[in-house]
């Protein structure tokens, strides 16, 4: 069982961090194109903007869970430096529990808020709003299945680890 969970996790990370990329590069080529054809050609893309908006959430949402993975998150770790192994397990559990709580609140608020819009049309391009709020519950879920996965393999104190504390903790080893 584990041995899939960990290979649905691999495919999870290539798969947001494959749409990360084809996201950000289409931000960059719409954004580009629409200040070449603004400011040069004084013909704007009217709709490029409300596209790029909603993608631009899409990018942030899927990037919360890739930072997770490559322990890319801020954490203030005064604290957690001068810790034992016992201390920093508990602050390990205690953060753990604390994200729970954050990211099963944000994936019920987002799918609501998402269920609530649906209905309703960007003015430009015409698609649902959802479209812009639903990655919200899919980036928190992909999280919360990161964070898992890492709980399952590492332990409570890795979850949230930073790549600074590995770093430290590899030197005092």
């Amino acid at each position: 069982m584990m041995q899939a969970l960990r290979r649905l996790d691999r495919a999870l990370a290539r798969l947001e961090d494959a749409a990360i990329t084809v996201i950000v590069a289409a931000m960059a080529v719409l954004l580009g194109v629409g200040v070449v054809l603004r400011y040069v050609f004084n013909d704007p893309l009217t709709w490029s903007e409300e596209f790029v908006v909603t993608i631009f959430v899409w990018s942030v949402m899927l990037g919360v869970p890739s930072a997770l993975r490559s322990r890319m998150h801020i954490r203030i770790d005064a604290l957690v430096l001068r810790l034992g192994p016992a201390g920093r397990r508990a602050c390990g559990w205690l953060a753990c529990a604390g994200a729970l709580a954050i990211f099963v609140a944000a994936i019920y608020a987002g799918w609501s808020h998402t269920a609530n819009v649906a209905s309703s049309a960007t003015p430009m391009l015409g698609y649902s709003v959802g479209w812009i709020f639903v990655p919200m519950p899919i980036g928190f879920a992909l999280t919360l299945f990161h964070a898992a996965m890492i709980l399952a393999d590492e332990g409570p104190d890795a979850v949230f680890r930073n790549a600074t504390e590995s770093v430290i903790d590899s030197a005092e080893a």
